[in-house]
């Protein structure tokens, strides 16, 4: 997700400060390989029922097949703000659902291993600044963790776990103006609550995914200059990004190793990822720009490697994050959107990974 202002105006300035992307989407510093079909030849991409209103984000899959989105709720009126909502879209029936509210402006949304829904929250007026958990079956939903070292996060992006239980997050300032306590950071949370810091060097991280095979951790970047710089630093890229990119680190029981930078994008974001059963990365990236967006979904293999990129629709202004169905539905890659909400899907010829 990229900058969110307390009001509507400020948005708009923030959004409007990235004209220098909106040059065409160059997608990587590498040369794609001979076209692949993600995606049937008769497929199109279809606008599901509007829910939200502002910002899609962290769409995800339950393990019944039912979709989760978040809408991180900015308005004109901090008062009219209900704190962040998350719907439901059911496949089965093609109807969307409100089914969390207030959510902590939640952001980054993941179904672990067990079926929880864990939530990223992001930060903002109403923000509640931390990961939680939302049993699907009952309801509840349990603070996870709010604070490091004492001090409170920033405001979790994007989230995603591995098949031990641990949970993996980046943690960046993007644009609230609130004041912040800690550096932008990636983290693992331990089964037993232990949070621990994993990575600083990235300027600011954003989405998050563990490889197919548990042995890669890959961590997009949003380092466009016209988003807010966090005071806590990190000073500067370690990997030398300037606005999108993904560095793979090597996973060892949660540990991790041996940071690569796999892919670059000098012209847009990366923002939101997903996995298909291949391990092949699917990669939201748009320009951040709400008054000329342009947006694309690149697919690239482990090494970074492009395979393919595929044209979103017209409707889709800025596209944050991607998640495939599941059973029946595994094949099909939803996609959501912001500047407006939106939320759509397409058939692919892949099928999506997902913890079982």
């Amino acid at each position: 997700m990229i900058s969110l202002r307390h009001r509507a105006g400020a948005m708009m300035t923030a959004f409007g400060c990235l004209t220098a992307l909106t040059a065409g989407l160059a997608i990587s510093t590498g040369t794609a390989r001979a076209q692949v079909a993600f995606v049937a030849a008769d497929a199109k991409w279809e606008a599901l029922p509007k829910g939200g209103k502002f910002f899609g984000e962290g769409v995800v899959a339950a393990k019944d097949g039912k979709i989760y989105i978040s809408d991180i709720t900015a308005v004109p009126n901090p008062e009219e703000n209900p704190g962040g909502t998350i719907y439901r879209f059911d496949p089965a029936t093609g109807q969307t659902t409100k089914h969390l509210e207030p959510s902590g402006q939640s952001n980054g949304l993941h179904v672990d291993k067990s079926g929880g829904l864990v939530i990223g929250e992001y930060q903002g007026p109403k923000g509640g600044r931390r990961i939680s958990r939302q049993d699907l079956a009952t309801g509840k939903v349990t603070v996870l963790a709010d604070k490091f070292d004492g001090k409170q996060l920033n405001g979790p992006n994007d989230v995603t776990s591995d098949a031990q239980g641990r949970i993996y997050f980046s943690d960046a300032l993007y644009g609230a103006s609130e004041p912040m306590e800690l550096p932008n950071s990636v983290y693992r949370l331990d089964p037993d609550g232990k949070l621990n810091l994993l990575s600083r060097e990235i300027l600011r991280p954003n989405g998050i995914e563990v490889s197919v095979d548990g042995k890669r951790l890959y961590v997009g970047a949003c380092n466009a200059s016209a988003l807010k710089t966090n005071p806590n630093g990190p000073e500067k890229d370690a990997f030398g990004i300037t606005v999108g990119g993904i560095v793979a680190y090597d996973l060892d029981q949660g540990k991790i190793a041996n940071g690569k930078l796999i892919f670059r994008n000098d012209t847009a974001c990366v923002d939101g990822m997903a996995l298909d059963t291949d391990g092949n990365i699917w990669v939201a990236q748009h320009n951040g720009n709400r008054q000329a967006p342009k947006s694309a979904i690149t697919v690239i293999d482990g090494t970074g490697k492009v395979l393919q990129q595929l044209p979103v629709p017209d409707d889709a202004k800025l596209v944050t994050n991607l998640g495939f169905g599941r059973g029946a539905d595994a094949g099909t890659l939803y996609m959501s959107s912001a500047a407006p909400w939106g939320l759509f899907r397409i058939k692919t010829t892949k099928r999506g990974f997902y913890l079982e």
